[in-house]
């Protein structure tokens, strides 16, 4: 069976390698798939293999030129193998760290310790891992992009996910020191907040037991102010070829005319609300 090939936009990233955690699916997928569109050969990463490989199958049948391997972003020598992956590609052009994962939702004073420690493993410990490699290839070669994915939280507190916006605060810290270490380099670093994004990691949801409730109106917000992944995938081509600040930060004007087009588009009537699963700890698993 022959397959479809599809014609590339342009070729803005001809010749460019790009590494892109957490991307079987979801934003990380559509990011890779619209990176790969532009020219660029990108590395796919994830927990699995078996994810991994339908990725690359699946951005290859797209005319795409993607590997990858399997890579718990919490684990050094994992990323250290990812950053390989690129560089047998020729070179290493851009890194994206992507993969992030929510917490329980609920008060911090009874939040399981295993949980909040799961979350800074993979959105603190992973960003530091895949900037830690990207940098000194970059460093040494005069250029390349790191992209830092920021979220809920890092402007500000958000209550009850204090696991997950505290760890999206530190990212922006991060960020924004590497900014400012990496000034005049040819290096640049790039802070990007999606926004709410359509994905499992929104549409499912752990909750403490008594604060599951509180969540009856996500689908509402998700409704007013979502974005599917290839819409929120949209800015990372322009990020990077023209590390426009526009796409850093999310303005009250973003917002305002992204819910008044989601209200003329029907959003939220309730068969087109996104789907919400939400798991309820038992009362044990609480300490």
């Amino acid at each position: 069976m022959r397959t479809q090939r599809v014609v590339l936009p342009h070729d803005v990233l001809r010749g460019r390698v790009a590494v892109v955690t957490g991307s079987s699916r979801g934003l990380g997928l559509a990011m890779a798939r619209a990176l790969g569109l532009h020219g660029a050969a990108v590395v796919l990463a994830a927990r699995s293999d078996d994810a991994v490989a339908a990725a690359i199958q699946r951005l290859r049948a797209e005319g795409i030129a993607a590997s990858g391997r399997r890579c718990d972003t919490a684990e050094l020598a994992d990323v250290e193998a990812l950053r390989d992956e690129a560089l047998d590609r020729g070179t290493l052009d851009i890194w994206v760290n992507n993969a992030g994962t929510s917490g329980v939702f609920g008060p911090t004073a009874s939040t399981p310790v295993d949980d909040f420690t799961r979350v800074v493993r993979t959105n603190i410990l992973g960003t530091f891992h895949g900037s830690r490699v990207a940098l000194p290839v970059f460093l040494g070669q005069g250029h390349g992009d790191l992209v830092n994915l920021y979220g809920q939280g890092d402007r500000g507190p958000a209550a009850l996910q204090n696991a997950y916006a505290s760890s999206k605060r530190w990212v922006r810290q991060f960020t924004e020191t590497l900014q400012l270490e990496t000034k005049g380099t040819g290096v640049r670093v790039h802070g990007m907040n999606p926004g709410l994004v359509e994905t499992e990691l929104l549409g499912r949801v752990t909750s403490q037991p008594g604060y599951e409730q509180r969540l009856g109106g996500l689908q509402v917000v998700v409704g007013l102010w979502g974005q599917t992944p290839g819409e929120a995938a949209g800015p990372i081509v322009d990020l990077v070829t023209s590390d426009a600040p526009e796409f850093r930060f999310l303005t009250k004007r973003m917002l305002v005319t992204r819910g008044l087009r989601s209200v003329l588009a029907g959003r939220l009537r309730r068969a087109n609300r996104m789907p919400l699963d939400i798991t309820v700890l038992p009362a044990a698993d609480r300490p």
